[in-house]
């Protein structure tokens, strides 16, 4: 394997600072720019104002500013180190048969055509990130033996900042947007996001956000839904383009479960084929677990 090696001038130091020939292909690496999030944190950090709140963090604090862990969850972890039968080995490649069921039931309804009729897959990955990458993977992987497809992918805009990086690094490098938020309004533009995907070609992908949309917050109505289902399935339809569905902090913002699944299980009843991205980190705060 070859790659881009130290020229003769670059100066390269050891840890304790002197002067050293290249130790590594690796050193000296480009350093990347930091995210919006970033940004915001470090200039979060460097505000000096005393009652200053930092409302962008994806994680739930407490009043102490420090992550906390739910009682129940609690009782389940010091059941699980006590139970005498609990041994650790590999899940299977798919994950825990037993929490994929489940977690497809909580976003689908344990009625669902889709789940009756066994046209249902559940693969567990380590958070939400993961998710939308493997079903990034299986897209461009699903395309390849189907057709030459690269794209579009349609992100709302605003969107999360981490996105429109995970579809890029699974090789789909053709991502655009559609609008979302407006700022006048203070709300969703349902007319301006309509018109977008309407513009949308063929075999477009188009990812939305069943619950907590991330940064706005501003979730979709019902009635919101149902038109853009229906704009969905006419325009692709018969092209087989596929939806991928966000609903990560699963019911958190309106405080009930069925609610917030809502919106996956309308498409799913209409018929629309649909990869679904779903974390329950937010609601266990199970960060990183």
């Amino acid at each position: 394997m070859s790659g881009p090696r130290c020229s003769p001038n670059d100066k390269v130091l050891t840890q304790n600072g002197d002067p050293a020939e290249a130790l590594s292909e690796f050193t000296n690496p480009p350093v990347p720019t930091g995210s919006p999030d970033t940004r915001l944190l470090s200039a979060f950090k460097n505000d000096s104002h005393t009652k200053k709140a930092y409302l962008a963090g994806r994680e739930c604090y407490s009043e102490e500013g420090k992550t906390f862990e739910l009682r129940l969850v609690r009782k389940i972890k010091q059941q699980q180190s006590s139970d005498p039968t609990s041994r650790p080995e590999y899940p299977s490649s798919l994950g825990l048969t037993e929490f994929t069921r489940r977690a497809t039931e909580a976003a689908l309804g344990k009625s669902s055509r889709a789940i009756v009729e066994d046209r249902v897959l559940g693969v567990q990955t380590p958070g939400f990130t993961a998710a939308v990458r493997l079903g990034a993977e299986v897209l461009r992987r699903w395309c390849d033996v189907c057709a030459a497809w690269s794209g579009p992918v349609y992100l709302s805009s605003p969107c999360d900042d981490s996105l429109a990086g995970i579809f890029q690094a699974a090789g789909i490098q053709d991502i655009r947007e559609y609008y979302y938020w407006d700022d006048e309004q203070r709300d969703v533009c349902l007319e301006k996001l309509l018109e977008d995907l309407a513009k949308a070609p063929q075999q477009s992908v188009v990812v939305l956000s069943a619950s907590a949309h991330d940064p706005t917050g501003a979730d979709l109505s019902q009635n919101q839904w149902t038109v853009i289902a229906n704009l969905i399935m006419v325009t692709y339809v018969d092209s087989d383009a596929l939806q991928q569905a966000r609903h990560d902090k699963q019911a958190l913002c309106p405080g009930d479960l069925e609610q917030g699944a809502w919106p996956v299980r309308y498409c799913a009843s209409q018929g629309m084929e649909l990869l679904c991205a779903q974390s329950f980190s937010h609601c266990f705060g199970l960060y990183g677990e």
